[in-house]
């Protein structure tokens, strides 16, 4: 699959190397974009950086654990790590300020650095990311590591456990995008992904405290006084009618776009969401 023009690179974050595309010269506030949980690394958000990148830079990375980023050898995927991550790649790009643009996990993430971290952040774009219940406190104090990657039989078995457009024919796009991001190992096909990715207690971390306990992203999200747009997916089960009402009456500042896409907004609706980015940048990029 041909790529538009990026320069790659990587950068040492913890006991891991984070891998970013970066796209355009600096100018108007540079975006950060974050890619979701089901398997969606930063070569799906090629084509949108690309196009939002016109007048300023715009990096799409692939978070610890995913993608061609480093597994953590110590396990640490705690929200601490997570927006230290965050810290480490905006200094290397010498940012000052910035917009998060997270997709899915990578919208509760931008929720979250948002929410905790306010004078680096210009504006927040939310890609069908639903705020919720966080684990709170005891999700903070209890490891989850040890788990084995699922491994499916067929290139169909795997397609049906995402949440990517079933309609792949072979030599389509959306086939060869698939072909790329699943491995072929004994027995069938696995994701490139770290099944620990969810740990927040670190191999060696049981004596630390955890800085960052999130009990609630509804609270993240009302904590967030920069600019906001929210984009929804028409035909995605994250936006409830109780969610969309409640993103009306208790935050009447965010602006809502919906698209017609399922839940791989980027793969579904490529030109529908750049539209609504870009209207978005120009008011408040």
């Amino acid at each position: 699959m041909e790529l538009p023009p990026h320069r790659t690179g990587t950068v040492a974050s913890g006991d891991v190397e984070l891998f970013y595309r970066m796209f355009g010269k600096p100018g108007k506030s540079p975006v950060l974009i974050f890619h979701g949980a089901n398997y969606y690394d930063s070569a799906d958000w090629v084509h949108v950086a690309a196009a939002l990148a016109g007048d300023r830079q715009v990096a799409a990375w692939d978070t610890r654990g995913f993608g061609r980023s480093g597994w953590s050898r110590s396990k640490d995927y705690s929200d601490d790590q997570q927006m230290a991550d965050i810290d480490v790649l905006v200094d290397h790009f010498d940012w000052d300020r910035f917009i998060p643009m997270g997709h899915s996990m990578g919208g509760g993430r931008s929720i979250l650095y948002a929410s905790r971290f306010p004078d680096r952040v210009a504006a927040l774009i939310v890609v069908d990311h639903r705020p919720g219940k966080g684990g709170g406190v005891a999700a903070t104090l209890e490891r989850n590591i040890g788990r084995k990657p699922v491994v499916y039989p067929s290139i169909e078995a795997a397609q049906e456990k995402m949440s990517r457009d079933i309609n792949t024919p072979a030599g389509s796009p959306a086939r060869e995008r698939l072909m790329e991001i699943l491995r072929k190992v004994d027995g069938g096909y696995t994701y490139p992904r770290d099944p620990d990715f969810q740990n927040q207690v670190p191999i060696g971390g049981e004596g630390g405290k955890a800085k960052i306990v999130v009990d609630d992203t509804w609270r993240e999200l009302s904590r967030v006084t920069v600019p906001i747009l929210i984009v929804r997916a028409t035909r995605s089960d994250r936006y409830t009618l109780p969610a969309i009402q409640r993103v009306k009456t208790e935050f009447p500042h965010i602006k809502m776009v919906d698209v017609e896409s399922g839940h791989d907004v980027a793969g579904g609706a490529p030109e529908q969401l750049i539209a609504a980015a870009r209207a978005f940048l120009a008011v408040n990029g």
